[in-house]
């Protein structure tokens, strides 16, 4: 007998026993993109490498590292071509938003997905190789007010997906116009500890010096002493952050400072952002974050375009939620059809109600029997005997049976 084949490392199965949870995490989140008047997009799992590389920039490592490369069939110009599943749902958003010219749409376009992402890292607790996002993107609006507006957007989420103590920590890392003095700074600072830097530090220093703050492995005294890029904020950067954080302010949003939060991409400019359970930092990786991205357009080959959105992991919340004890809302009672009629059956599914139809020839006792163990609350049995229109609805819990017409069968349950 051949070995049975497990799924990919790093992956999971979302078995039947899960999909509550997952479902009604999902659904905050669609809900809460209608309220907040964003439209839904869909964008392909896989594009073009280069889409990453100029987005995201060479020296992070979801592409240096992270990527999944996909090959294209034999003899096609998709095989010439360089492909990758995609790693973040930002890019690929706004190629779609480039491409289509939706730039002449009113605006701002306020768009939503999720989806699946993949990366090949290193798999740990709710860390996985292909993982679920929810994500928001608002192309066209440079203002502070739509930064607060996604903060408070993502601590709504927690806040109504049971998640407590969420903080999210802030930074702003600048623009064209400030960044390379802080740039130069941290340069200079970092060059004189390179000795105590880790081999991919050392490398990042003279690629992307903001990312040096990124590396987990970072000495805490060096990290401690690096230079802050509040403190070499252009006039212009500097009053857009202080005014995200009034804002924040006045709608009693949790938050803290964080000079070392520069997120992994390239295309961050200003405000970033991660979401924290309180106590956790350090511990488990971030429930989810974002930025500002006003060059990304620019990047791509389009004008000049400001932008900002997040990433919100479902596969975080919904372990956040579980390891504080979020009850899962059961599930509708299931009706079971026993000496099966598909017509019964279709008339109640019509009606909204969740139904199995047994279409077996055993005896009527083991389809009762079978319907207990499925986990039903009621059973319909339809005996030839009655008036026309009738069914006996019984409860399996309580034991007990009554006739009452098909067509009231979902008031008589509730």
């Amino acid at each position: 007998m051949s070995r049975p084949i497990s799924a990919p490392r790093g992956t999971r199965d979302l078995l039947p026993e899960d999909g509550p949870a997952w479902s009604r995490v999902e659904e905050i989140a669609r809900d809460l993109s209608r309220r907040y008047a964003f439209d839904r997009i869909e964008t392909p799992l896989f594009e073009r490498l280069e889409l990453f590389s100029r987005g995201l920039g060479e020296s992070s490592d979801a592409v240096e590292k992270e990527m999944f490369r996909v090959s294209g069939a034999a003899g096609s110009e998709e095989e010439r071509a360089e492909w990758a599943l995609r790693p973040e749902p930002t890019a690929g958003i706004v190629r779609a938003y480039l491409e289509h010219g939706m730039h002449v749409r009113p605006g701002p376009q306020r768009l939503w997905l999720i989806g699946p992402m993949f990366r090949y890292d290193r798999p740990q607790a709710g860390r996985f190789r292909q993982f679920v996002q929810w994500d928001v993107e608002v192309i066209g609006d440079p203002g502070p007010m739509v930064d607060a507006e996604l903060i408070e957007l993502g601590q709504r989420f927690y806040a109504e997906a049971g998640v407590h103590d969420v903080i999210a920590y802030l930074n702003s890392i600048g623009d064209p116009t400030c960044r390379p003095g802080y740039r130069a700074a941290l340069i200079e600072y970092f060059a004189a500890h390179e000795d105590r830097l880790t081999h991919d530090s050392r490398r990042r220093l003279r690629v992307n010096p903001l990312r040096v703050l990124d590396d987990k492995d970072l000495d805490s005294e060096i990290a401690a002493g690096a230079p802050r890029s509040l403190d070499h904020l252009c006039d212009a950067c500097r009053a857009h952050f202080a005014a995200v954080q009034a804002l924040l302010d006045g709608l009693g949003v949790r938050y803290e400072i964080d000079h070392r939060l520069v997120r992994g991409l390239d295309y961050y400019t200003r405000t970033t952002f991660e979401f924290y359970v309180a106590g956790r930092r350090g511990q488990q990786q971030a429930l989810g974050g974002g930025g500002r991205y006003d060059g990304l357009a620019e990047l791509l080959g389009g004008s000049s375009t400001p932008g900002i959105g997040f990433g919100i992991g479902i596969d975080r919340t919904v372990l956040a939620a579980a390891e504080q004890g979020v009850a899962t809302p059961p599930a509708a009672p299931l009706l079971v059809v026993v000496s099966a009629d598909p017509d019964a059956a279709g008339t109640l599914r019509g009606a909204g109600l969740r139904v199995r139809a047994d279409g077996s020839s055993r005896k009527l006792g083991r389809q009762l029997e079978s319907a207990v163990k499925l986990g039903a609350r009621y059973a319909i049995l339809i005996d030839p005997l009655l008036a026309p229109g009738l069914v006996i609805l019984r409860d399996l819990e309580a034991s007990e049976q009554r006739e009452v017409a098909l067509s009231e069968v979902a008031a008589a349950i509730g």
